[in-house]
């Protein structure tokens, strides 16, 4: 016992010259280590953990100590059966790590296979992912722990932000049949818990400027076939849409498209049904019942070379100096269904 005791007390009066020591090591094992072997694992190791459904690939990865642990990589591909690869030209993940140590009792029990263990778990723990290059945007997503839900249910909240979002990136990636061009801004946060058992709520503001839409012509359904529909230039000088998502339902607060001198302007306000339900490991959309009031104006040139899309708005439409004002109600049970249009006085 004597030995133990000097043992500790050398460890103690040389404890700055130790410290210093398992620092540089530390260091060392970072710097010397060949992170970059570790793609083909990583990928393996995601594949296999999310039963095939992710597929992570990148060119180079990182660890820092500082100014919080986090992992780097560069030149990043994420990959899943129900869209094309989303790329990123660096990405950051840093994990919180006393969100693990005050529930590590807790992802004991998730890894051995706990159901509710792991519910508790995915609500818990926090992250903070930084992305470079994702169509040309910065991401800053932020997760942690949410309030609890009308259940009693934990959640977890997810803070984003994306800023730059290339219109022209996405609509190649998506396959859109017509190009479009502009810069989307997006802040949201939103709380869901784990498996969606109750529906998630939470607010959003997007920001698109110098929206600009090429001529074109798209297929649109028109009494049971699909007829074409040439559609001029299109220019906007700027798009909002701000609101939430609560009980189920998306309530648009503020909606503005345009300004006075683009061939369509106007306002938007309403609610429509959304749903998000579990499909095997992807989330559905699952739009109803909508309500929305519309003040759309129009432009001389605009009604001429695109009128016949206005027909359906026509017992709403009053002639102005400039074009055509549009302005009423459009309720329906869901998307696909014909709307009833009302005209209406005021917005």
């Amino acid at each position: 016992m004597k030995y133990f005791w000097a043992f500790l007390g050398s460890i103690w009066s040389n404890w700055k010259i130790i410290g210093v020591t398992l620092c540089a090591a530390v260091l060392f094992f970072v710097s010397m280590f060949p992170f970059t072997d570790l793609s083909d694992m990583v990928t393996s190791i995601v594949a296999r953990s999310t039963n095939n459904q992710i597929y992570l690939q990148f060119e180079s990865i990182d660890l820092h100590l500082l100014p919080v642990p986090a992992v780097s990589a560069q030149k990043v591909s994420i990959e899943t059966p129900a869209m094309e690869p989303v790329q990123a030209a660096w990405l950051k993940v840093a994990p919180n790590l006393l969100d693990v140590l005050f529930n590590i009792f807790t992802l004991k029990r998730a890894l051995a296979g706990d159901p509710e263990a792991a519910a508790l778990a995915q609500s818990r723990l926090g992250a903070s992912i930084d992305a470079e290059g994702v169509f040309g945007a910065d991401v800053d997503l932020q997760l942690g722990q949410g309030s609890k839900g009308e259940g009693g249910s934990p959640r977890s909240k997810v803070s984003l932000e994306i800023d730059q979002l290339s219109l022209g990136e996405v609509g190649k990636w998506a396959s859109l049949p017509m190009s479009v061009q502009g810069q989307a801004d997006l802040v949201t946060v939103m709380q869901f818990t784990p498996g969606f058992a109750e529906q998630p709520e939470g607010e959003f503001e997007l920001r698109v400027s110098k929206f600009n839409m090429p001529a074109s012509t798209v297929m649109v359904p028109m009494n049971g076939a699909r007829m074409p529909l040439n559609l001029p230039t299109l220019t906007l000088a700027n798009v909002t849409f701000k609101g939430r998502l609560v009980g189920g339902s998306l309530v648009l607060e503020e909606g503005s498209f345009g300004k006075s001198q683009d061939p369509i302007f106007g306002r938007i306000k309403g609610q429509m049904a959304l749903r998000l339900q579990p499909v095997g490991n992807q989330i559905q959309p699952i739009l109803g019942q909508y309500n929305l009031t519309v003040d759309l104006n129009t432009s001389k040139q605009i009604e001429k070379d695109i009128g016949i899309a206005f027909i359906l708005f026509e017992s709403a439409k009053t002639p102005t100096p400039t074009g055509s004002r549009y302005l009423f109600r459009a309720q329906g049970q869901g998307v696909g269904t014909l709307a009833t249009i009302s005209r209406i006085n005021s917005f």
